[in-house]
C-alpha cells in the first residue's frame, strides 16, 4: 500500500489527537478530543480509518469515564519532573531514539514555532505528534516517509509500551495501547500490497 493511497485527514486528526491526548488534563480537553475525533469520522474511507477512529472513541469514552483529579495526579506522577528528579516516564523523542543527532528535527520543529511553546524541549512527544499531523498534507511523501521512520516507528512503540505497563489508569493505557497500535498499523500498511491485505485485529 503507498502513502497516497493514506486517507491524509484521518492521520492528521489521529496523531493530533493522542498530541493532545498527552498534555495536561483540563476541563476543555474533552471536546478538543470529541472535535478530532468527529473529524475523523465524517472522513473515514475504509477499514484501516474505521480501525483508528474507533480505537480514539474509546479511548475518549474512558477519557470521560475518569475523574479529572484522578487524571492529573496521574499525569504528575507519570510525566512531570521533581526538583532535581527526573519524570517517571520521559515525554521527550531524545529518550527513545536511536537517533543521536535531532538537529534536523528541532529545526524543522523551530521553523513552525514550537520551541516557542516548549521550552528547553522542542522534542517533547507531544509536539512531535502534532509536527507530523501538520506536514501531512503538503510535505513531500518521501520526507515524511524518512521522518515516520527515524522518529516515530521506533520510539513511539517504545515509549508506549512503557506507559502501559505502569499506568494504573485505563484512559492512559488505552492511550498507549492506541497510539502504539496506530504506528504499527502504518508499518503494515506501507509493507502490504493494498488496504485489504493488513490485518485490523
Amino acid at each position: 500500500m503507498k502513502y497516497s493511497q493514506f486517507n491524509r485527514n484521518v492521520l492528521a486528526n489521529a496523531f493530533n489527537f493522542y498530541a493532545r491526548a498527552l498534555t495536561y488534563p483540563y476541563d476543555e480537553l474533552t471536546h478538543e478530543l470529541q472535535h478530532l475525533f468527529r473529524g475523523m469520522e465524517k472522513n473515514i474511507e475504509n477499514a484501516f480509518d474505521n480501525t483508528v477512529a474507533s480505537r480514539i472513541l474509546e479511548i475518549i469514552n474512558h477519557y470521560q469515564g475518569e475523574e479529572m483529579k484522578a487524571l492529573q495526579a496521574e499525569y504528575t506522577r507519570l510525566f512531570t519532573p521533581r526538583k532535581n528528579i527526573p519524570p517517571l516516564i520521559s515525554l521527550q523523542l531524545a529518550d527513545w531514539t536511536d537517533e543521536h543527532d535531532l538537529s534536523e528535527l528541532e529545526d524543522r520543529l523551530f521553523d513552525v514555532g514550537v520551541s516557542q511553546y516548549s521550552g528547553e524541549h522542542p522534542d517533547f512527544m507531544t509536539h512531535v505528534l502534532e509536527y507530523f499531523a501538520s506536514i501531512l498534507d503538503y510535505e513531500d511523501e518521501n520526507w515524511i516517509l524518512d521522518f515516520y521512520q527515524k522518529f516515530l516507528k521506533q520510539p513511539i512503540p517504545k515509549l508506549c509500551t512503557i506507559i502501559y505497563k505502569t499506568t494504573t489508569l485505563n484512559f492512559y493505557k488505552e492511550i498507549a495501547k492506541g497510539l502504539h497500535d496506530l504506528i504499527q498499523l502504518m508499518a503494515e500498511a506501507l509493507e502490504a500490497p493494498d488496504i485489504d491485505s493488513i490485518d485490523l485485529e
